[in-house]
């Protein structure tokens, strides 16, 4: 074994070139004279390592060599700068374009539904509040024909007590058998009208009896033709038709409650809930089938006007945007006519439907104005840009 002192070291990497090159060196052209067997030998090897040195000197450009981009870092040409640029151009005019080909005013500014906020808020309570007045005015009645029976039986008894007085001031012997017999009458008579006007509290009110029950008829079918006059009047005539059985119902109802309950408690419980149902099913009504009239005051107008300036607004700014401020100065001429039309209309008291009638042509008129005027934008932009180009219109359309 050879020591470690004796051992050659060699560098591991290259070793078939470093044997290689020293062959060479070894060779004739060294002045080592000729020595045809390393000269082919040499041969061999350096077949066998080229591809070696090959890839050594690859490796050693490869890790050597900084990134591109820190050498030679990228930068935009003018040329993709403009292009970049005209694309945006083309696609911003592409997108107005096609902005311009759609109508900006699609409708009327406000809808016509805004006038139902002008209704009034309060709910309509005239059936429950007929029913409750009939009610009184028949219960005052009753009342009033009870207080007349108890002021005749009265009168009886006072005329009983009369005949018993005379009697017994007729029979009496003497003075002390006269004031004795007066006494008793006095008492006996003074407890038969406590005890009368005792009953009389206690029933102060009765069913109505067949006089009275005829008149209170009566007097219901009155109320309800009254009230079928006005709702006619604040709802239309078909509201007040499909009203009827409306009516009817709270008639019966309330007749059949106020016949068969004695109780005052009760009565005012059951005559409350029949004008509750009545109420409830008469809103129905009226939402399907009402047409009432529209009073607008100045504060409810002065809100509309306020909402079609602030809808006009929006058109104003898309105009301006597609079009240019001189645009916009035509439209306010438009828009001002709409906004005095809109203005004398709800000013007027008429019924719901034919004022959103109205407003709703108004709102058409300014729809049809604002679309001629696009129209006309539109051909204008069409001829400026063709005369630009040099080229007629028919053929820029194109």
């Amino acid at each position: 074994m050879k020591s470690a002192k004796n051992k050659v070291l060699k560098p591991r990497f290259g070793g078939v070139f470093y044997r290689a090159f020293k062959r060479f060196c070894s060779t004739r052209a060294f002045g080592k004279g000729p020595d045809k067997r390393a000269f082919l030998k040499y041969n061999e090897n350096m077949k066998t390592s080229r591809f070696l040195i090959a890839l050594l000197v690859c490796f050693g450009f490869v890790a050597c060599t900084p990134p591109e981009d820190e050498v030679h870092p990228k930068r935009r040409s003018a040329r993709a700068d403009n292009l970049q640029r005209y694309m945006n151009k083309a696609q911003h005019h592409r997108a107005m374009a096609q902005a311009r080909s759609k109508a900006i005013v699609q409708g009327p500014l406000v809808d016509a539904d805004v006038l139902k906020e002008f209704l009034p808020q309060m709910p309509d309570l005239r059936i429950s509040s007929q029913i409750f007045a009939q009610k009184n005015a028949l219960q005052n009645e009753v009342r009033q024909a009870h207080a007349r029976r108890a002021a005749q039986e009265t009168g009886e008894l006072l005329a009983q007590f009369r005949e018993e007085a005379m009697a017994a001031a007729l029979t009496a012997q003497t003075p002390q058998e006269l004031a004795t017999k007066l006494d008793e009458t006095t008492a006996l008579y003074s407890q038969k009208i406590a005890a009368f006007s005792k009953n009389q509290q206690a029933a102060s009110w009765a069913l109505p009896d067949e006089e009275q029950s005829l008149l209170s008829r009566q007097t219901l079918q009155d109320a309800v033709d009254g009230l079928t006059e006005g709702i006619e009047r604040d709802y239309g005539s078909v509201c007040a038709q499909k009203a009827q059985p409306v009516l009817h119902k709270a008639a019966d109802d309330y007749w059949l409650a106020l016949s068969s309950v004695s109780d005052p408690q009760e009565m005012e419980q059951e005559l409350t809930r029949v004008g509750d149902e009545a109420d409830e099913a008469f809103r129905g009504v009226v939402a399907a089938y009402g047409d009432p009239v529209v009073t607008v005051s100045d504060d409810q107008a002065a809100s509309l006007r306020a909402r079609l300036i602030a809808a006009h607004q929006q058109i104003e700014n898309q105009f301006d945007k597609l079009y240019g401020k001189e645009a916009v100065l035509k439209t306010r001429d438009i828009f001002e006519r709409y906004k005095d039309a809109a203005d004398q209309i709800v000013r007027r008291a008429a019924r719901l439907s034919q004022m959103q009638n109205e407003l709703n042509q108004a709102g058409e008129t300014y729809r049809k104005e604002m679309a001629a005027l696009q129209v006309a934008l539109n051909e204008s932009l069409e001829r400026r840009a063709a005369e630009v180009r040099g080229i007629p219109v028919s053929v820029a359309r194109k």
